[in-house]
This record gives C-alpha cells, sequence and structure tokens, in this order.
C-alpha cells in the first residue's frame, strides 16, 4: 500500500523538514510523477517479459568473466562475439550508443535451427513468430511459439556464474540449454542443429596462408565440433597471432548425429561451415532438453601499452577450447546447479524485481571487453569498453559489485596492483597504474576504503596484516596533502573530473576524513595503536570543519581558491558527490562522517535542485556536456547551480581543465546509483527509489540495450555501484574475521527477504516483524558463513528483552546485547561455522 504522504513527499518539497528554499529554472520543483509510476516502486510486481520492438536491442553478456564479449540478443541469437582480441566494440568517449544504440550482428555465420518432418525452422525472430525474452543475469532465457511449428521451445543461454568461485566463473564457454516441449496428444520427432562457420584467422584469413580445419571429437560426456587453422610450415610467422585459436561448437550428454564428416578443411581464405545435430523424440505432452555449449580459446589479447606481461587469463588453465569443454562436460551438472542455484536465491526475495534486475545488471560488466584478465591472473580494465586505460581509480572506487560477489579478485587487485605495482616510493597511487604517473583525491581515498572493505569480506585477518605497511604508507601521503592537519585538503586535488581542483570541498575533504577513519580502524585491527591515534587527532580537527566550511544550510558547497580563478569549481553549486564519504561510510561498515541532519539536508537538496523528470529543458539551457538521458528522460544531474552568486560561467574557470566543467550538465548513471544508495541508507527510502528506478527506466529494452549503461564508453565500471544500492536496501554489513552479519531491511522490513554474500557462503536473509518482536532465519546455500554475531533490527516500538536460537532444529545458546540506532546483537556463544544447506533461525522477544 503506496502511502499519500510518501507521494507528495516526491512531488513537493514543502513536505521535508529543512526543505531546500531555492530553485533552478530548469529543474521543476514539484516533480509531477504519475501516481502509478511512483506506486510500482515497491511493489513486487512481475517479471519482465520482452517482446516484438523490445528484443531489438537486447544484449546480455553471457560470456565468461574476463574471456572476451558475446551478446545474447532478445531472440535467443548470439552476437557480437568479440573473443578474437580485435577490440571491435570500441567506442568514442562520447557515449554515441546511449543515442543511437548498434543492432545486433555476428563477424561469422552460427546459429541454431530446428526441424520437423523435413521442415527447418530458424531459431530466431525470422523463424518464429512469438518470441519472448526474460533476463535474470546471468541466464537469458528465450521462448519461442509458432503455429506452423509443433513443439514450443526455451533456450536458456549463459556461462557459469557462481559467486565466490572465480575461476569457474571465468569459462571461455556459453551453455544453450534448449528444451522442446510437445503440447499435442502424438509424439514429435525432431532435430535441434547448430551450425558454425570456423571462425579462425577472422581477419587476416586473406593474408596468410594455409587450411581451415573443422573435426569432430568425441569426449566423455560430449561431442564437439572443433574449429582451427592450420599455418602452412614454409610461409613466414605471422604478425599478428590474436585471432588465431580454437573455437568448439559441442553437445552435451550424449552423442551427435553421425551426419557431418569427422574432418573438412578447405583453403584459409574461404569459409568452412560445420554442424552439429541431434534428433529426439518429444512425447506426447512431455519435454526434452538438448544443450549445447560453445567454448573458446584466443589466447593473445591485443597488446595494451606499458603493460609488461598480457595474454588471457583462461590460457593459463586449458591448452585449447577442446580442454574447455571437457571441463565443462566433466563439471556440467555442479556448474549448472550452482549457477541456477544463485540466480534462484537471488529473485526469491521481496524486493520489487525491477530493482533486482537494475542492481545486479552491471556485475555483466566482468563479462565484457571492458573487463580483462592477464595470464600472469593480474586483472586490467578499461573505463568503458576500448576508452580510458589503467583499470582507473577514481572511476571503480564507486563499484561494488566484484568485492561482495567475487571478493578474492578484489583483494588481489588491492595487493598486487594499488598498493603494489601502482603505488610510488612516496604513498602516492597512480590512479591508471602503468598508464599514467601521479595520484589522485578520490582514488587514494577509495584505494584505503575499499582496502577496508576487502578487509571485511575476507574470512581472517591475513590480508589485511600483508597490505598493512602499504596502507600507512598510502595515508601518510594523504596526510601529508593536508599540510596542517585541520582535516581539510587544499591546493591540487585531482578526481574523476578529469582535472585539478583547487580549494576546498565537502566532497574531497570528507573523502579524506573517510580514509583517515578507514586507517584508523584498520590500525586497531592490527594493533597499531599509535597510528589509529594520529588519525583520529586529525579526525576531532577535521570533521566540525566539514559543516563549519561547506554546509550552507541546505547542502554542502565548495569553497574557490582565489589564487587560481582559472580553476574549475562547482562553488556554491549543489554537487553530486558532496556527501559521498558518508556513503561510503556506510558500505565499509565505518561510524559517521558527516553528521545525519545536514547529511540528509544535502540529499534532499539534490532531489529538490538537481532531480528533473525531464532533461530536455536543461539540455536546450545548457549545451555543454554529453547526455546519458535524452529529452523526455528524467535524470539526476551532476551539479546546478541554485544561488544567483555562482554560476556555471564561473564554475568553468579559464584554464586547462575548463572543458571538464561540461560533466556538471550531465546525468551519469554510476553517480546516480552512488546517491540512490545513499538515499536509502539514510532513511530517504522513495527519493533513493525513485532515482533508481529512473535509471533503469532510461535503458528500457525499447530504447536500447538494458544491459549497457554507458558513460565513457560501453559497458562502463563506474555503473557496478548499482550493487552498493541492494547493500543499501538490505542495511547489509559484514566483518569476515570477526564473524558478524547484519541486516537492517530499509525496504519492506515488516516481512523481508533476500539473498546475502559472505566470505565463505552465500544464502538468504529473512525476517518477519511480529506483534512481540522478530523472527529471523539465515539459510546458508552454497560455501559455509562462519559467524559469531548476528545484529537485527526489530520494529523501533518493540525492545526485545530475550533472544532464542535455533541450527538445524536445535537449541543453540545466544546473548542479546544493545547495538545503535535501534538494532541489537544475537551474541552465539561460540563462534559456529553454519554449511551448506544450514538454517540458523533467531527469535527475538
Amino acid at each position: 500500500m503506496i502511502r499519500l504522504p510518501w507521494l507528495l513527499s516526491l512531488s513537493c518539497a514543502a513536505l521535508w523538514s529543512a526543505d531546500p528554499v531555492g530553485s533552478v529554472p530548469t529543474v521543476p520543483v514539484d516533480k509531477g510523477l504519475d501516481p502509478a509510476w511512483v506506486a510500482s516502486l515497491t511493489e513486487r510486481g512481475t517479471p519482465t517479459v520482452l517482446r516484438g520492438q523490445e528484443l531489438t536491442y537486447v544484449g546480455m553478456p553471457v560470456s565468461g568473466q574476463f574471456t572476451g564479449h558475446v551478446y545474447l540478443g532478445g531472440d535467443g541469437t548470439l552476437w557480437l562475439w568479440d573473443i578474437f582480441n580485435q577490440k571491435r566494440y570500441t567506442t568514442d568517449k562520447n557515449g554515441n550508443h546511449y543515442e543511437k544504440p548498434p543492432l545486433p550482428e555476428s563477424p561469422f555465420r552460427q546459429g541454431f535451427d530446428l526441424t520437423i518432418d523435413g521442415r527447418t525452422t530458424s531459431l530466431d525472430r525470422k523463424g518464429f513468430a512469438d518470441i519472448g525474452f526474460r533476463g535474470e543475469y546471468p541466464i537469458g532465457t528465450v521462448t519461442y511459439r509458432d503455429p506452423a511449428v509443433p513443439l514450443a521451445v526455451q533456450l536458456q543461454a549463459f556461462s557459469p556464474f557462481i559467486p565466490l568461485d572465480s575461476q569457474d566463473s571465468g569459462l571461455p564457454a556459453i551453455l544453450c540449454r534448449y528444451t522442446l516441449t510437445n503440447p499435442g496428444t502424438a509424439p514429435v520427432t525432431a532435430t535441434l542443429r547448430g551450425v558454425v562457420d570456423n571462425p579462425v584467422a577472422l581477419t587476416q584469413r586473406k593474408t596468410l596462408a594455409g587450411q581451415r580445419r573443422n573435426r569432430i571429437i568425441d569426449g566423455t560426456g560430449f561431442t564437439a565440433l572443433e574449429c582451427s587453422a592450420l599455418l602452412a610450415q614454409d610461409a613466414p610467422p605471422p604478425k599478428n597471432t590474436t585471432d588465431l585459436g580454437t573455437l568448439c561448437l559441442a553437445l552435451l550428454d550424449g552423442p551427435a548425429d553421425a551426419q557431418e564428416p569427422r574432418e573438412a578443411t578447405a583453403p584459409i581464405a574461404e569459409p568452412l561451415e560445420g554442424r552439429l545435430a541431434r534428433t529426439v523424440t518429444v512425447p506426447a505432452g512431455g519435454s526434452t532438453t538438448v544443450t549445447f555449449a560453445y567454448t573458446w580459446h584466443f589466447p593473445n589479447l591485443t597488446h595494451i601499452p606499458k603493460i609488461p606481461a598480457q595474454g588471457r587469463y583462461y590460457a593459463s588453465r586449458f591448452a585449447d577450447a577442446a580442454a574447455v569443454a571437457t571441463y565443462l562436460a566433466q563439471h556440467r551438472k555442479r556448474l549448472v546447479r550452482d549457477t541456477l542455484a544463485w540466480r534462484d536465491t537471488w529473485y526469491d526475495a521481496t524486493l520489487p524485481l525491477w530493482f533486482l534486475d537494475r542492481t545486479f545488471i552491471n556485475i555483466s560488466t566482468l563479462a565484457t571487453s571492458t573487463s580483462h584478465r592477464f595470464k600472469d591472473g593480474r586483472q586490467w580494465a578499461w573505463e568503458g569498453v576500448g576508452n580510458c586505460q589503467g583499470t582507473c581509480g577514481h572511476v571503480y572506487y564507486y563499484a561494488q559489485a566484484a568485492a561482495r560477489l567475487f571478493p578474492d579478485l578484489e583483494r588481489e587487485q588491492r595487493e598486487r596492483v594499488d598498493l603494489g605495482i601502482a603505488m610510488t616510493s612516496g604513498g602516492a597511487i597512480r590512479f591508471r597504474g602503468e598508464n599514467n604517473g601521479w595520484a589522485a583525491i578520490d582514488s587514494q581515498a577509495g584505494y584505503l576504503l575499499r582496502t577496508l572493505r576487502e578487509h571485511r569480506q575476507s574470512p581472517d585477518d591475513a590480508f589485511l596484516r600483508r597490505v598493512w605497511p602499504k596502507v600507512k604508507e598510502a595515508n601518510d601521503w594523504f596526510i601529508g596533502r593536508d599540510g596542517n592537519g585541520d582535516g581539510i585538503i587544499e591546493g591540487p586535488q585531482h578526481n574523476t573530473l578529469d582535472t585539478d581542483w583547487y580549494g576546498s570541498s565537502s566532497w574531497l575533504s570528507g573523502l579524506y576524513q573517510a580514509a583517515l577513519l578507514a586507517s584508523a580502524t584498520m590500525a586497531d585491527e592490527v594493533g597499531d595503536a599509535a597510528y589509529a591515534a594520529r588519525c583520529r587527532t586529525i579526525l576531532e580537527v577535521g570533521r566540525p570543519r566539514l559543516v563549519q566550511d561547506f554546509f550552507n544550510g541546505e547542502y554542502f558547497e565548495s569553497r574557490v581558491d582565489p589564487a587560481h580563478p582559472e580553476s574549475v569549481n562547482a562553488g556554491t553549486g549543489c554537487f553530486i558527490d558532496q556527501v559521498i564519504a558518508q556513503s561510503w561510510a556506510f558500505q565499509a561498515g565505518l561510524p559517521r562522517v558527516f553528521p545525519a541532519a545536514e547529511t540528509r539536508s544535502a540529499l534532499k537538496a539534490l532531489w529538490h535542485y538537481n532531480y528533473t523528470p525531464d532533461v530536455g529543458p536543461h539540455r536546450k539551457a545548457f549545451t555543454p556536456g554529453r547526455w546519458y538521458a535524452m529529452p523526455g528522460e528524467a535524470g539526476l544531474l551532476m551539479c546546478t547551480f541554485p544561488k544567483p552568486d555562482w554560476n556555471l560561467t564561473k564554475a568553468t574557470g579559464v584554464g586547462k581543465g575548463a572543458w571538464s566543467a561540461m560533466y556538471f550538465n550531465e546525468c551519469m548513471n554510476g553517480f546516480e546509483h552512488q546517491v540512490a544508495g545513499h538515499m536509502l541508507w539514510e532513511g530517504l527510502v522513495e527519493q533513493g527509489l525513485a532515482i533508481e528506478r529512473t535509471i533503469h527506466d532510461r535503458y528500457g529494452a525499447a530504447k536500447r540495450n538494458p544491459y549497457n549503461e554507458i558513460e565513457c564508453g560501453d559497458h562502463y565500471g563506474r555503473s557496478m555501484a548499482s550493487y552498493g544500492v541492494f547493500i543499501a536496501a538490505c542495511g547489509f554489513t559484514c566483518h569476515g574475521p570477526r564473524g558478524e552479519l547484519g541486516f537492517a531491511p530499509r525496504l519492506h522490513p515488516e516481512d523481508f527477504r533476500a539473498p546475502f554474500t559472505a566470505p565463505e557462503g552465500w544464502g538468504t536473509y529473512a525476517q518477519r516483524r511480529t506483534a512481540t518482536g522478530l523472527d529471523a532465519t539465515l539459510t546458508v546455500r552454497h560455501g559455509q558463513v562462519s559467524l559469531q554475531r548476528l545484529t537485527l533490527t526489530p520494529d523501533p516500538t518493540h525492545r526485545p528483552t530475550t533472544a532464542t536460537a535455533t541450527l538445524a532444529g536445535k537449541a543453540v545458546l545466544v546473548t542479546l546485547a544493545p547495538a545503535e540506532d535501534g538494532a541489537v546483537h544475537v551474541v552465539l556463544g561460540q563462534r559456529t561455522t553454519l554449511p551448506a544447506g544450514s538454517v540458523l533461525a533467531v527469535t527475538l522477544r
């Protein structure tokens, strides 16, 4: 049920306490939101099934993480196929694919068809009249129906995706599970066939001498058509080996029809098509499943300048595509089971389905050509496909997805790259690693905050103890930028807006203070009391100044350095990241950085001054900038200027970074996700959901690819901030080394259920508030969870005095202790390991 005050609060600022009082001419105060749209924000809803025109732009990444880039189209065809190290999908920095999304295309012929009674029908929009697509990442489900075809067909396409298992989530493979269903009264015999044109040496086939070869491989539990190339022995070695390798089309669970020759060759400059098929008889009223798989092995990644060791990581595990097919066949049941288990766990939640879709979609960035993992295991990423190199620190510190789902990857990145390769002798961390030579203020803070997050997502403290000396060194560099120890950063401050700001701001000084707090917390945990005291001494001076120096009664401003009038600076503008440090404090489990009342006021000001239901008028008034929201679409603007004493002209400055002020006019998804999540943490649930839904609606399938959030390039890394919105909705906290988990749901706390990931396992948390207290369950579905303390948030009108618990139906000893903000700690008598399948039930009364 939607409460009327909520509906009014979304459309009328006057209902808020400490309300903003001014306005921005291009941003309406009354948002005029459709009541039905508002109501849909919290409703569970029904699964979104795309049909007709909505299928046109769909491209769900379905390759394994760091293995290349393959899309599942809305009609079930596979397209793009950027697995050959050719950077096929490089876009310019203006994000043109937002306005003009690409249409499906493939660099080589491949596909599936169905033959019944001599009639062959392609499994795509050309062959079937009625097609539906449901995306539940990592699984895309496509249904096919046509009056002329006596069988209904369902396709499930995916690469194995198992949280906490980065190895099996990084296979260069796609499973295509076709289920044929016979609704009739007589059995139907059908042949399901895959067809592929050998794609090896795809881009240089006319310049090489040799043969293209297809051959059938019979393995244990599979039959594969292997595509390869045999280069002439007397020819000079090729200068380019990026598209040389192997690809397999495999049939799992039984033999293929014996229709193809065991081996076929053709001159390398000519096409060579191969087929693999299975004939089945589907009984009346029954179903039969046939599973195909694509596997590939193109190990020679396109050279990236300044990076010494490259190549594909999967090449360190597998010799060729046939070896991948062998592994897939051997472990298929487990890989499919665990992938489906995660999909079912994720969607078995009381959160709205649109919310579950949008907050999870962007983890697919790891399965695109944005993200790479070199042969030696090191990660490296563009900001967006093919644009802005070097795993940019001030982009990726917004991302929250990988750290929660694959924490081993993030720990390795912190230790090996950020606090290793990228770190200078003075503690500065080059925010693009080898690809640049200096540090940025926001990224430096992000490295420290993420190190704390990675520690908390670890099963023990070994990671933190290993990196602690480097953490101190990085934080000391930060303290050195604060010359007088007042907690405020001044002087040149490079940041994610790609220039140096001078003066000071709540944005960058707040991040500095959050980094100090994170460093003090880590010092506590390794027993370095002196260093913790040093950090907190600066914090005691700096914290009051965040309000004194920057808060104007509504929101936090920036202060201009009069000695640098040429510098870009938001001035008195209402800037999107003004309190991001507090957002990060929630994600890292830290105490408050910014005080609650002023922070909430600032977030309300962002809604009031920066959220517009139609960016068109603002775009007409302020033309500089890239537009990731078109006229008629809503968005949260990066910075607006409510006060007449400061405007975009002043903010632009006249120096070399003046161009970067164009960012103020844009709507960038990653920043919007960050604000949406922060609003949920602070209890502004309605506004946070509205911003998150705005992004979801902008990426509606009728207009563009729902799986490609664009900024400086496609599949932009910052958009993985969306998972942080999910964390905020759950009020989830984790401290793996101490065995602590916590939940404080922001949405439907009276009857709540959602997935969680701990350092060594994942499962489902559920709670139900009762007239006398709270009933909660923690169900482990994969791996194990080591638990000492569970923090819960009962109804504030009930103060529980007793707690009881059972594990696997047997009573366990627990005690109750008070916590902050109305929460309570349920402390187990001893630290306990909960294996997969176990259920811990807690009752508060």
